[in-house]
């Protein structure tokens, strides 16, 4: 008796380098799955998050996110390492800088290929107009982090509700060694998430480790099995446009925004953001990002 089999890929996403960036997992040929398959295998699969490709009607794909533990409106790492895997194979055809769309749960967002003579370079997807709204006392912010009010950089900047997507809470911290130091509270972040609605906290600083970034960020969610993430898409567009929207970077970078992310977890990764503002208002936000497959291999059908 033959047992139905599928591909399965792993990708590490926002890094030019194997096992570094954040994991994903993909399955490129995920028609014939129902959701409880998918979850399943998302489980097994053991990666943040397993993006399932589905043809659709509307757009160029149809793309499912699933944790091990249950299904995801959106991944931005996921939707970049997913697309990635398809260019590669050449699913886009050769006009790969022209303009695409991926069906979601949460509508149809663009989406478009960069390259150049070596191949791939880059894979940038467009999120949602963001929203903004300051919140958070200072002093539950600091503890849920583990740090005191004086670490974080809340007299010059406001710590933000944002969101691309994925409501977050973007509090600024006053330096790079401060940021290392930051041991969240789990139960604490928990609440806090709870109480302002947000996926997390994006702490973020303006000392950073690399030449040529413009901040550097730590993603801290109180999900099941992980506490941070090494590089978070769609918290990294509600970053950029913060910055952004607040004046806090020149005009001339507001489509060269470089977010470093994942050093404190040995899998450091780098998150590009192009922001469009006209006049007072952003207009796009889009994240944008390198892959590189790790694994490729076949899996039994549930």
């Amino acid at each position: 008796m033959d047992v139905p089999e599928l591909e399965i890929l792993k990708v590490d996403v926002f890094t030019k380098e194997l096992y570094m960036g954040n994991p994903a997992s993909v399955v490129p040929e995920a028609d014939s799955l129902d959701e409880v398959q998918m979850q399943r295998i998302s489980f097994d699969a053991g990666s943040p998050s397993t993006a399932f490709v589905l043809r659709s009607k509307k757009a160029d794909l149809r793309l499912r996110y699933f944790s091990p533990f249950s299904e995801e409106p959106l991944s931005g790492h996921a939707t970049v390492g997913a697309v990635w895997c398809l260019a590669e194979r050449g699913m886009f055809g050769g006009a790969q800088g022209g303009r695409r769309r991926i069906e979601t749960s949460i509508g149809i967002l663009p989406f478009s290929i960069e390259s150049d003579d070596e191949g791939l370079r880059r894979v940038w997807m467009a999120q949602k107009r963001p929203m903004f709204a300051d919140e958070g006392d200072i002093k539950d912010v600091a503890s849920a982090l583990g740090v005191g009010v004086d670490a974080i950089f809340h007299d010059e900047f406001p710590i933000s509700r944002a969101s691309t997507g994925l409501p977050c809470l973007i509090v600024p911290v006053r330096s790079i060694d401060i940021i290392g130091r930051l041991e969240p509270k789990k139960d604490e972040l928990s609440a806090l998430s709870r109480e302002l609605d947000v996926a997390g906290i994006y702490a973020f600083t303006w000392g950073v480790l690399s030449e040529g970034s413009t901040v550097h960020a730590r993603f801290f969610a109180p999900s099941p099995g992980m506490l941070e993430d090494p590089a978070s898409g769609l918290p990294a567009g509600a970053l950029g446009a913060y910055l952004v929207v607040n004046d806090l970077i020149p005009r001339e970078k507001h489509e060269d925004i470089v977010v470093e992310q994942g050093h404190w977890m040995g899998r450091p990764s780098e998150i590009h953001v192009r922001i469009e503002k006209r006049g007072p208002a952003i207009q796009k936000v889009e994240v944008g990002g390198s892959a590189v497959v790790s694994f490729r291999g076949r899996l039994v059908v549930p």
